[in-house]
């Protein structure tokens, strides 16, 4: 059966009309990105959205606390050894300053018994009546007494002389002290320090091994919480 023209016409008006419907569906100004499309369904989120913080605060600060711990440590263990060296009675010395554990009572009052007294050395004409000074006697006993009389020129040797005393005795020092034998001018002091490092410095032994133990204790710790906060990043 022949089609008439106007049957060709219309059929060919159709195919057109069909064909435009058919673009404007998959019109490429109307599909979304694959990056949005990922967006949209959750494999990736969008730059603009933060990262959910799954850390719980909790642990963030016991990693913190075993992290200062572990430095704290390492630097009472570097003091500890560095100033005593194991030999507190000596006293330590470092970088001009002295420090001594005081044994007795003579100025209880400021500087009470079991004292840590740290000394700066000072040329012998800076120390003035009134001072404190640890000086070290004839029988090389170290002593921290205060400055009560300065006598010029002592027996002619050029140099000063000091009286001292301890500041509970109701009397001078018999000897006085030459400048020579001055360890040093007293800056400050510490309650029970000085026989606190003591200890630590003649049982230094058991303090390493219990520090060690706090160390290694530490450094797992903090370890262990860093694997945790990467797995959990890497999951998230």
């Amino acid at each position: 059966m022949m089609k008439t023209l106007e049957q060709i016409n219309q059929e060919f008006l159709d195919e057109i009309a069909a064909e435009k419907t058919v673009r404007s569906e998959f019109d490429p100004t109307n599909m979304r990105s694959l990056d949005d499309i990922k967006t949209m369904t959750g494999i990736v989120r969008a730059e603009s959205e933060p990262a959910p913080d799954k850390q719980d605060p909790g642990k963030s600060a016991i990693k913190k606390l075993s992290d200062v711990l572990f430095y704290v440590m390492i630097a009472f263990i570097l003091v500890v050894t560095l100033v005593y060296g194991g030999k507190p009675h000596e006293g330590f010395h470092l970088f001009g300053y002295s420090g001594y554990t005081v044994l007795s009572g003579s100025m209880q009052s400021e500087i009470p018994e079991g004292s840590l007294v740290v000394t700066k050395i000072v040329d012998p004409s800076e120390i003035g009546i009134g001072d404190d000074i640890t000086f070290l006697r004839e029988d090389d006993l170290t002593v921290t007494h205060r400055v009560v009389s300065i006598i010029e020129d002592f027996h002619g040797s050029g140099s000063r002389g000091f009286q001292t005393q301890g500041i509970e005795n109701p009397n001078p020092d018999d000897d006085i002290v030459y400048a020579g034998n001055i360890i040093g001018l007293v800056k400050f002091s510490i309650p029970e320090l000085g026989y606190t490092l003591s200890y630590i410095s003649e049982h230094i032994g058991i303090v390493f091994a219990m520090l060690g133990g706090t160390l290694v204790a530490a450094i797992a710790l903090s370890k262990a919480f860093t694997k945790r906060e990467e797995y959990e990043f890497r999951t998230a």
